[in-house]
């Protein structure tokens, strides 16, 4: 079953302004890594007088405060979304793009049981980023070329995200929707879609052979009615406004369940 988010967007919700903080997973990494250093380089000395081994600490110190530096770059990171557009701010400066300059969406989720392979580093990185289920990378890309990036590095990333997909989602699947009734062919990166097929390569596969569409760890895969391999299968990130070809493509063959606006309404990790 495909798992389901805490956080559904819709177009007609309030928006006024969402600040979401950074969350605290990379300085919580970094902090395990540089204590685990001070262990080994310490643990294995004879003579346990900081006197005696100048050199080590100072190398202990600089590591105590690039981590704080860390924390506090990490703490001034924040991102707004409001009625204009989203803002993403750090020590470093901003980025801001307007909701009506966002042409193109690139989205990724990473299963969060990656982290089984950080042992008890990763454990903890799991509980620090606050989801039991993935890690979430959307990708704004705006009109002149500009990205701005909003992942799960930042506190409640699932319904930040979601916010900004009922924003903008809804009039490109009606604008995808329109160029369809036309009798026009939208490609989206390497799949084409029409009223009647998807194309992927040289296959084309009729829209009401569509056994189903999800995004299945990394990757996007749609399967055909009667096969047990996909069809298609390819990282989701590589497919522009990937979520809008789900949402039409819901919408033209009945078979698949619509799921709605939701971030992870489609995942299966």
């Amino acid at each position: 079953m495909a798992a389901q988010g805490g956080f559904v967007a819709t177009a007609g919700m309030v928006y006024g302004e969402h600040r979401y903080g950074a969350a605290y997973t990379v300085r919580i990494f970094l902090t395990l890594v540089v204590l685990g250093l001070f262990v080994g380089l310490w643990t294995g000395k004879a003579d346990p007088h900081t006197s005696s081994h100048s050199p080590l600490m100072w190398i202990s110190i600089g590591l105590a405060v690039a981590v704080a530096a860390v924390w506090i770059v990490q703490g001034r990171s924040a991102l707004t979304i409001n009625d204009s557009g989203v803002r993403r701010e750090s020590i470093f400066g901003q980025q801001e793009i307007a909701w009506n300059q966002i042409a193109e969406t690139r989205y990724r989720v990473i299963p969060i049981n990656v982290y089984a392979h950080f042992g008890l580093i990763g454990a903890v990185l799991a509980m620090a980023s606050k989801s039991s289920r993935a890690r979430l990378a959307l990708e704004l890309v705006g009109s002149d070329g500009s990205k701005l990036k909003v992942t799960s590095n930042f506190r409640n990333a699932s319904e930040a995200i979601g916010i900004i997909l009922g924003r903008i989602l809804p009039p490109m699947v009606q604008n995808v929707k329109t160029r369809l009734q036309r009798g026009e062919t939208v490609q989206f990166g390497g799949i084409g879609l029409s009223a009647t097929v998807v194309i992927w390569k040289n296959n084309s596969i009729p829209v009401s052979e569509v056994a189903n569409a999800v995004l299945v760890g990394t990757n996007l895969r749609v399967k055909r009615q009667g096969k047990w391999l996909s069809a298609i299968s390819v990282r989701s990130d590589k497919v522009p406004n990937v979520l809008v070809s789900l949402e039409v493509l819901e919408s033209l063959a009945p078979q698949v369940k619509s799921t709605g606006i939701d971030p992870l309404a489609r995942v299966r990790v």
